[in-house]
């Protein structure tokens, strides 16, 4: 009797890890076509005319401590760094930087025209310095070919030391290098925190604006049918000036 073997194949399922994505974060855009400035006005305005009518705005729920509490934000916000006084530290970096730059050009320059007087520009260990169309390198090819500019410099230094290149003028260059590359990375961190200092301004500014529009939207549900002036006091015009806009009047024929 033959006894046969059946083997059952099993299939193992290996499970494949979650890809996990990350959601990017939406520009923030402003609520209000006017200026902060006049937001910082008009929020004052419609303050003090809140506190006149505080009666009646505690009767809807907006209480006293409430506006002190909105009062509280706008004077935080007027007070906030401007992107006027951003812009003045990355324009004052990028300046230094640019003048920098300029200083290790000249640098490298002084370099090279030694360089030619012994190879001429045509021939390898001139090309190997990779110097060509200096002026028109970006700031990151500045650097390295700046480095690259004492390591090739001192390679060919014995050679060269007879047209007046010396080890002085290598390390000069290597300073200069190492200031610029400073100087870049101190320009991205003010674009950097000029980007952030934007960002919560406008939330900022936004947050007052919404609680405003709340507010004043409660001020004219008060004064609707029973004083138009009060009801006056509480608009708010989301023009670029803050005015109410200028409706233009047909000719007469």
């Amino acid at each position: 009797m033959q006894i046969g073997y059946f083997c059952q194949k099993t299939t193992t399922f290996v499970s494949q890890p979650k890809k996990i994505s990350f959601m990017k974060k939406q520009e923030v855009t402003r609520l209000y076509k006017f200026s902060d400035a006049t937001l910082v006005a008009l929020g004052k305005e419609k303050i003090a005319f809140m506190r006149r009518d505080l009666e009646a705005f505690t009767s809807f729920g907006i209480t006293v401590a409430m506006i002190s509490d909105l009062e509280s934000n706008l004077i935080q916000f007027s007070d906030g760094i401007t992107d006027i006084e951003a812009l003045s530290d990355q324009t004052g970096v990028t300046e230094n930087k640019t003048n920098k730059a300029e200083q290790l050009r000249v640098a490298i320059r002084n370099v090279m025209t030694r360089v030619e007087l012994k190879y001429g520009t045509n021939s390898a260990r001139y090309k190997k310095f990779g110097t060509g169309a200096i002026s028109q390198l970006s700031d990151p090819e500045l650097f390295i070919t700046g480095k690259r500019v004492v390591r090739v410099g001192t390679e060919f230094l014995d050679d060269l030391a007879s047209h007046g290149l010396t080890t002085e003028m290598l390390i000069n260059i290597s300073s200069l290098c190492y200031e610029f590359e400073n100087l870049m990375l101190d320009l991205q961190v003010k674009m950097s925190e000029r980007d952030i200092i934007q960002e919560d301004r406008v939330e900022a500014g936004n947050a007052v604006y919404a609680t405003l529009v709340s507010y004043t939207t409660t001020g004219r549900s008060i004064w609707e049918t029973t004083d138009v002036a009060k009801y006056n006091d509480y608009i708010i015009y989301d023009t670029v000036s803050g005015e109410a806009p200028i409706v233009p009047t047909a000719e007469i024929q």
